[in-house]
């Protein structure tokens, strides 16, 4: 079983890599640029980098 992504991990969903910006109620919002959208299936998100990665390989954006 996968793990749920958190606040500030980069997911991969539909082949497209986004960062997940805030979970609402179970709803989990993912950012790619300037686009916002509710992921349709947050259970097949699957998790490139935590936020600890990102923060570590200076990935601040």
């Amino acid at each position: 079983m996968n793990a749920l992504p958190e606040v500030g991990d980069e997911v991969e969903d539909h082949g497209r890599r986004t960062v997940v910006t805030d979970i609402h109620q179970g709803v989990y919002l993912l950012r790619c640029g300037s686009r916002v959208w509710p992921a349709a299936d947050p259970v097949g998100l699957r998790i490139i980098r935590t936020r600890a990665q990102r923060i570590a390989d200076g990935d601040v954006r």
